[in-house]
């Protein structure tokens, strides 16, 4: 179970320095618009990941006259965690004070949910956002599953360099093509295996929702290959169309999780509010098929009030009060941040709470959280 007991910010976007004791159960976090509270959750999400969820840069993240900026966080068993970016020469990455080789070991530490306006578009989006949703439960479940990983996108890189050249070296294709497809099956057979357990969650979360077109949601695992082919077969037969693009047009790269409702696309059938509740219960599985594996996550809310109406965040509350390690959750105002927080159990029901203003964040003066959690 990954709780953040310890958080340590300096020179991130507006956040000068913050030094803050966290809980299990809800961590609130309110204040007016721009005061930093996203800032806080994009600080935990670079500590976990090496990165920030609002820019694919790190420069932009690093607080105007700073070269640089740090975020350090303590976990609950012992463990620290650090990362550094600078302006000018890249960063590093330590745990318990040494170099860490890759942002992959911070992940497994600690893993992460993120909701937030951008969660909403998965449905909407291209093949490779689902696919990022189902690799991140794949990876913390199935452990081989990044060796796997890493071995394909080496198969594909030399297989796509061949294709460019314009002249295709059979021999050395054939050497590569050998390796991508026993990478390939190697990811596929791991995805299909946590798939079917993911959608069986998220259909059975959907139930608790109104009778609507959502219970009747089809989920799809397809493959980047058809299902009845030989995938050393299929990139045989696309070679020339291959060579004539440049890069590989079949396998586990082209991945994607498909949602119908009566053979239609999900999105064209469900309202808004429907599509933002689908999201909000696929994430919530993917955290409870995760938390089967004894590593729960932390979840990271930005901004629920604006997302969903007081009835559904109140049944998204309770979701995530089943399979989540902790949450941090922001708001603008406190006392409707904290309202669907408050039917639930201890700790749920006592969230710890921190005004931000000015990047400046201080803890107010709760009821001390109770720090042993309910069965």
């Amino acid at each position: 179970m990954a709780v953040l007991n310890r958080l340590v910010v300096s020179g991130f976007r507006n956040i000068g320095h913050a030094d803050l004791t966290l809980y299990p159960g809800v961590n609130l976090f309110y204040g007016v618009n721009g005061s930093g509270k996203t800032s806080v959750l994009e600080a935990v999400h670079m500590l976990a990941s090496g990165r920030s969820f609002r820019s694919r840069q790190h420069q932009p993240v690093i607080q105007a006259g700073q070269e640089r900026l740090t975020v350090f966080g303590q976990i609950q068993g012992g463990v620290s965690i650090g990362v550094e970016r600078t302006r000018h020469e890249g960063g590093r990455i330590r745990i318990n004070r040494e170099s860490a080789q890759s942002s992959s070991q911070l992940a497994s530490l600690l893993p992460l949910q993120l909701v937030n306006s951008d969660s909403f578009a998965a449905l909407e989006g291209g093949p490779g956002v689902r696919r990022r949703l189902l690799d991140w439960t794949v990876f913390h479940v199935e452990h081989r599953y990044l060796n796997s990983l890493k071995e394909y996108q080496i198969a594909l890189r030399q297989r796509n360099a061949l294709l460019r050249r314009g002249k295709i070296d059979h021999g050395q294709l054939g050497i590569w093509e050998s390796r991508l497809v026993s990478a390939a099956l190697a990811i596929d057979q791991l995805r299909q295996k946590v798939f079917e357990e993911l959608a069986a969650a998220t259909r059975l979360l959907l139930q608790d929702l109104p009778p609507s077109p959502l219970q009747d949601i089809a989920i799809r695992y397809r493959r980047g290959w058809r299902q009845d082919a030989d995938l050393a077969a299929s990139l045989l037969a696309s070679r020339d169309s291959d060579l004539a693009l440049g890069h590989t047009r079949v396998g586990p790269h082209r991945a994607d999780m498909v949602f119908t409702v009566e053979a239609q696309p999900a999105q064209s059938i469900l309202s808004r509010g429907q599509q933002k509740m689908l999201v909000c219960a696929l994430r919530t599985a993917m955290a409870q098929v995760v938390s089967g594996s004894r590593n729960a996550p932390v979840f990271l809310v930005d901004d629920l009030p604006a997302e969903l109406d007081e009835r559904h965040q109140a049944l998204f509350a309770g979701w995530i009060s089943r399979c989540a390690a902790q949450v941090l959750v922001t708001g603008i105002e406190r006392g409707t941040t904290r309202r669907p927080w408050e039917s639930l159990i201890s700790p749920w029901n006592q969230p710890s709470v921190f005004h931000v203003e000015h990047g400046r964040i201080s803890a107010e003066a709760d009821p001390a959280p109770n720090n042993e959690w309910s069965e």
